[in-house]
Protein backbone atom coordinates (compact mmCIF):
# COMPACT_ATOMS: atom_id res chain seq x y z
CA UNK A 1 0.00 0.00 0.00
CA UNK A 2 1.43 3.43 -0.65
CA UNK A 3 1.62 5.88 1.80
CA UNK A 4 1.17 9.77 2.77
CA UNK A 5 2.82 11.00 5.80
CA UNK A 6 1.50 13.14 9.03
CA UNK A 7 3.50 16.08 10.27
CA UNK A 8 2.74 16.82 13.90
CA UNK A 9 5.71 19.19 14.47
CA UNK A 10 5.06 20.69 18.16
CA UNK A 11 7.50 23.02 20.25
CA UNK A 12 9.13 20.29 22.29
CA UNK A 13 9.88 18.37 19.44
CA UNK A 14 10.19 20.47 16.33
CA UNK A 15 10.70 24.39 18.37
CA UNK A 16 10.80 27.16 15.91
CA UNK A 17 13.53 29.55 17.03
CA UNK A 18 13.83 33.47 16.18
CA UNK A 19 17.59 34.39 16.18
CA UNK A 20 16.33 38.06 15.59
CA UNK A 21 13.42 37.96 18.61
CA UNK A 22 10.61 40.32 17.04
CA UNK A 23 12.83 42.66 15.14
CA UNK A 24 12.45 42.91 11.53
CA UNK A 25 13.88 45.42 9.51
CA UNK A 26 10.81 45.69 7.32
CA UNK A 27 8.23 44.14 9.22
CA UNK A 28 6.36 43.42 6.18
CA UNK A 29 2.65 44.16 6.20
CA UNK A 30 1.66 40.44 5.46
CA UNK A 31 3.44 39.04 8.76
CA UNK A 32 4.30 42.60 11.11
CA UNK A 33 6.20 40.20 12.93
CA UNK A 34 3.51 38.04 14.11
CA UNK A 35 5.47 35.16 13.03
CA UNK A 36 8.42 35.83 15.07
CA UNK A 37 6.87 36.51 18.05
CA UNK A 38 5.32 33.21 18.12
CA UNK A 39 8.70 31.53 17.89
CA UNK A 40 11.46 30.75 20.70
CA UNK A 41 13.21 33.64 21.04
CA UNK A 42 16.87 32.73 21.40
CA UNK A 43 20.18 35.69 20.76
CA UNK A 44 22.98 33.66 18.41
CA UNK A 45 25.71 34.02 21.32
CA UNK A 46 23.36 31.51 23.21
CA UNK A 47 21.84 29.43 20.39
CA UNK A 48 24.48 26.18 20.76
CA UNK A 49 23.70 25.90 24.75
CA UNK A 50 20.20 26.55 23.84
CA UNK A 51 20.16 23.95 20.89
CA UNK A 52 21.85 21.38 23.25
CA UNK A 53 19.00 21.72 26.23
CA UNK A 54 16.53 21.32 23.67
CA UNK A 55 18.07 18.24 22.20
CA UNK A 56 18.32 17.24 26.36
CA UNK A 57 14.52 17.95 26.28
CA UNK A 58 13.58 15.65 23.76
CA UNK A 59 13.80 18.03 21.08
CA UNK A 60 14.44 16.22 17.30
CA UNK A 61 15.44 19.02 15.63
CA UNK A 62 15.16 23.09 15.10
CA UNK A 63 13.71 25.72 12.64
CA UNK A 64 15.92 28.17 12.73
CA UNK A 65 14.47 32.04 11.84
CA UNK A 66 14.05 35.52 12.72
CA UNK A 67 13.55 38.86 10.59
CA UNK A 68 15.11 40.61 8.07
CA UNK A 69 18.16 42.68 7.80
CA UNK A 70 18.11 45.79 5.64
CA UNK A 71 19.88 43.26 3.30
CA UNK A 72 16.60 40.82 3.10
CA UNK A 73 18.79 38.18 5.15
CA UNK A 74 18.48 36.81 8.53
CA UNK A 75 21.48 37.55 10.09
CA UNK A 76 22.99 34.02 11.11
CA UNK A 77 26.32 32.94 11.77
CA UNK A 78 26.34 29.58 9.99
CA UNK A 79 29.30 28.55 11.56
CA UNK A 80 26.77 28.32 14.91
CA UNK A 81 24.97 25.80 12.77
CA UNK A 82 28.08 24.20 11.93
CA UNK A 83 28.85 23.62 15.86
CA UNK A 84 25.30 22.48 16.33
CA UNK A 85 25.07 20.08 13.60
CA UNK A 86 28.90 18.42 14.79
CA UNK A 87 28.15 18.02 18.25
CA UNK A 88 24.32 16.56 18.48
CA UNK A 89 22.08 14.95 15.97
CA UNK A 90 19.62 17.38 15.85
CA UNK A 91 17.81 17.90 12.35
CA UNK A 92 18.08 21.60 11.20
CA UNK A 93 15.67 23.80 9.09
CA UNK A 94 16.87 27.08 8.04
CA UNK A 95 15.14 30.31 6.65
CA UNK A 96 18.18 32.61 5.79
CA UNK A 97 15.61 35.07 3.81
CA UNK A 98 17.50 35.97 0.38
CA UNK A 99 21.56 34.77 -0.05
CA UNK A 100 24.03 35.08 -2.27
CA UNK A 101 26.60 32.80 -3.27
CA UNK A 102 28.82 32.82 -0.75
CA UNK A 103 25.86 32.43 2.01
CA UNK A 104 25.04 29.51 0.15
CA UNK A 105 28.34 28.10 0.03
CA UNK A 106 28.42 28.56 3.96
CA UNK A 107 25.30 27.00 4.57
CA UNK A 108 26.02 23.89 2.40
CA UNK A 109 29.19 24.03 5.17
CA UNK A 110 27.74 23.88 7.62
CA UNK A 111 25.95 21.03 7.29
CA UNK A 112 22.51 21.10 7.70
CA UNK A 113 19.50 19.37 6.84
CA UNK A 114 17.65 21.66 4.62
CA UNK A 115 16.46 24.87 3.75
CA UNK A 116 13.05 26.68 3.22
CA UNK A 117 12.75 29.14 1.36
CA UNK A 118 9.87 31.67 0.20
CA UNK A 119 9.02 32.11 -3.42
CA UNK A 120 7.02 34.67 -4.93
CA UNK A 121 6.30 34.79 -8.71
CA UNK A 122 4.84 38.90 -8.80
CA UNK A 123 6.86 41.82 -8.39
CA UNK A 124 2.84 44.00 -7.95
CA UNK A 125 2.72 41.23 -4.85
CA UNK A 126 6.26 41.62 -3.47
CA UNK A 127 5.51 45.51 -4.26
CA UNK A 128 2.35 46.15 -3.02
CA UNK A 129 1.63 43.23 -0.31
CA UNK A 130 5.14 42.34 1.06
CA UNK A 131 6.53 46.18 -0.10
CA UNK A 132 10.05 45.05 0.44
CA UNK A 133 12.90 46.20 -2.13
CA UNK A 134 13.75 42.76 -4.10
CA UNK A 135 11.98 41.17 -7.21
CA UNK A 136 10.88 38.04 -8.38
CA UNK A 137 14.62 37.84 -9.92
CA UNK A 138 15.86 37.75 -6.34
CA UNK A 139 13.92 34.99 -4.98
CA UNK A 140 14.93 33.08 -7.97
CA UNK A 141 18.63 34.14 -7.65
CA UNK A 142 18.80 32.88 -4.04
CA UNK A 143 17.24 29.37 -5.09
CA UNK A 144 19.52 28.53 -8.17
CA UNK A 145 22.54 29.45 -5.79
CA UNK A 146 21.60 27.17 -2.81
CA UNK A 147 20.70 24.52 -5.62
CA UNK A 148 24.13 24.70 -7.73
CA UNK A 149 25.86 24.44 -4.11
CA UNK A 150 23.63 21.39 -3.25
CA UNK A 151 22.21 22.26 -0.66
CA UNK A 152 18.33 20.83 0.49
CA UNK A 153 16.17 23.39 -0.97
CA UNK A 154 12.40 23.90 -0.24
CA UNK A 155 10.41 26.82 -1.53
CA UNK A 156 7.44 27.40 0.04
CA UNK A 157 4.36 29.16 -2.23
CA UNK A 158 1.78 30.96 -0.55
CA UNK A 159 -1.15 30.91 -2.36
CA UNK A 160 -3.37 33.79 -2.17
CA UNK A 161 -1.13 35.82 -0.60
CA UNK A 162 -1.51 38.74 -2.63
CA UNK A 163 -5.25 39.51 -0.61
CA UNK A 164 -6.34 36.50 -1.46
CA UNK A 165 -6.04 36.31 -5.41
CA UNK A 166 -3.74 33.98 -7.46
CA UNK A 167 -1.26 36.37 -9.17
CA UNK A 168 2.46 35.34 -9.43
CA UNK A 169 1.70 31.47 -8.06
CA UNK A 170 1.48 29.66 -11.44
CA UNK A 171 4.88 32.12 -12.84
CA UNK A 172 6.56 30.85 -9.42
CA UNK A 173 6.43 27.14 -10.34
CA UNK A 174 7.19 27.65 -13.74
CA UNK A 175 10.36 29.30 -12.42
CA UNK A 176 10.71 26.29 -10.02
CA UNK A 177 10.33 23.58 -12.08
CA UNK A 178 13.78 24.69 -14.00
CA UNK A 179 15.61 23.60 -10.66
CA UNK A 180 16.89 20.70 -9.37
CA UNK A 181 14.39 20.60 -6.20
CA UNK A 182 13.16 17.22 -4.75
CA UNK A 183 9.87 19.11 -2.11
CA UNK A 184 7.63 21.73 -2.74
CA UNK A 185 5.56 22.91 0.65
CA UNK A 186 2.22 24.76 -0.50
CA UNK A 187 0.75 27.09 1.81
CA UNK A 188 -2.73 29.32 1.65
CA UNK A 189 -2.84 32.82 3.05
CA UNK A 190 -4.07 33.28 6.50
CA UNK A 191 -6.44 36.23 7.63
CA UNK A 192 -4.11 38.73 10.18
CA UNK A 193 -4.71 42.16 11.17
CA UNK A 194 -4.29 43.52 8.01
CA UNK A 195 -6.87 41.35 6.65
CA UNK A 196 -9.41 42.74 8.97
CA UNK A 197 -9.45 46.07 7.75
CA UNK A 198 -9.59 44.47 4.31
CA UNK A 199 -11.19 40.78 4.26
CA UNK A 200 -9.43 38.27 1.98
CA UNK A 201 -11.88 36.46 -0.08
CA UNK A 202 -10.94 32.55 -0.78
CA UNK A 203 -11.94 31.92 -4.19
CA UNK A 204 -11.54 27.93 -3.18
CA UNK A 205 -12.07 26.37 -6.73
CA UNK A 206 -8.85 28.80 -8.16
CA UNK A 207 -6.81 27.24 -5.15
CA UNK A 208 -7.38 23.95 -5.95
CA UNK A 209 -6.75 24.83 -9.63
CA UNK A 210 -3.44 25.96 -8.95
CA UNK A 211 -2.75 23.10 -6.40
CA UNK A 212 -3.52 20.34 -9.31
CA UNK A 213 -1.47 22.51 -11.78
CA UNK A 214 1.70 22.17 -9.07
CA UNK A 215 1.10 18.44 -8.71
CA UNK A 216 0.81 17.77 -12.66
CA UNK A 217 3.43 20.06 -13.39
CA UNK A 218 5.89 19.13 -10.75
CA UNK A 219 4.97 14.63 -10.41
CA UNK A 220 7.79 13.62 -9.11
CA UNK A 221 8.15 15.71 -6.23
CA UNK A 222 7.55 15.85 -2.84
CA UNK A 223 4.50 18.00 -2.32
CA UNK A 224 3.72 18.89 1.20
CA UNK A 225 0.51 21.43 2.59
CA UNK A 226 2.04 23.22 5.22
CA UNK A 227 1.15 24.73 8.75
CA UNK A 228 0.20 28.05 7.49
CA UNK A 229 -3.26 27.52 6.07
CA UNK A 230 -7.09 28.77 6.97
CA UNK A 231 -9.10 25.49 8.22
CA UNK A 232 -11.18 25.35 5.32
CA UNK A 233 -13.34 22.24 5.23
CA UNK A 234 -13.91 22.78 1.29
CA UNK A 235 -10.03 22.14 1.16
CA UNK A 236 -10.55 19.01 2.43
CA UNK A 237 -10.79 16.74 -0.09
CA UNK A 238 -7.66 18.20 -1.96
CA UNK A 239 -5.54 16.53 0.81
CA UNK A 240 -4.98 13.31 -1.43
CA UNK A 241 -2.93 15.44 -3.48
CA UNK A 242 -0.65 15.88 -1.17
CA UNK A 243 2.58 13.46 0.02
CA UNK A 244 2.86 15.35 3.56
CA UNK A 245 0.35 17.32 5.33
CA UNK A 246 0.55 19.14 8.36
CA UNK A 247 -1.79 18.85 11.47
CA UNK A 248 -4.50 17.13 9.44
CA UNK A 249 -8.06 17.29 10.54
CA UNK A 250 -9.81 14.08 11.47
CA UNK A 251 -11.87 14.91 7.93
CA UNK A 252 -8.18 14.66 6.41
CA UNK A 253 -7.26 11.81 8.23
CA UNK A 254 -9.90 9.62 6.91
CA UNK A 255 -9.82 10.82 3.65
CA UNK A 256 -5.98 9.70 3.57
CA UNK A 257 -6.53 6.14 5.43
CA UNK A 258 -9.65 5.03 3.27
CA UNK A 259 -6.85 4.57 0.33
CA UNK A 260 -3.06 5.10 2.03
CA UNK A 261 -0.78 3.77 4.60
CA UNK A 262 -0.24 7.06 7.17
CA UNK A 263 3.36 7.56 8.73
CA UNK A 264 3.09 9.82 11.25
CA UNK A 265 6.24 12.06 12.27
CA UNK A 266 7.03 14.67 14.84
CA UNK A 267 9.22 17.24 12.38
CA UNK A 268 8.43 20.12 9.93
CA UNK A 269 6.82 18.66 6.64
CA UNK A 270 10.01 20.34 4.70
CA UNK A 271 11.73 17.47 5.97
CA UNK A 272 9.66 14.80 6.07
Amino acid sequence: MKSKTICYPSKKSFPSISITGENCFFSCSHCNRKYLKSMMSINQEELFQKAVELKNRGAIGLLISGGYNQNGKVPIDYSILKKIKDNTDLIINLHPGFVNKEDAKQIKESGIDAVSVDFVGSNDTINNILKIPFTVNDYEMSLKYLIEEGVNTIPHICIGLDQGNIVGEYKAIEIIKKYNIKSLTLLVLIKNEMQKIKPIQYDIDSIKDFIRYARDTLPSLKLSLGCMRPRIKELEDIALIFDNIVNPNSNMIKLIRNEYEIIVKEICCSLC
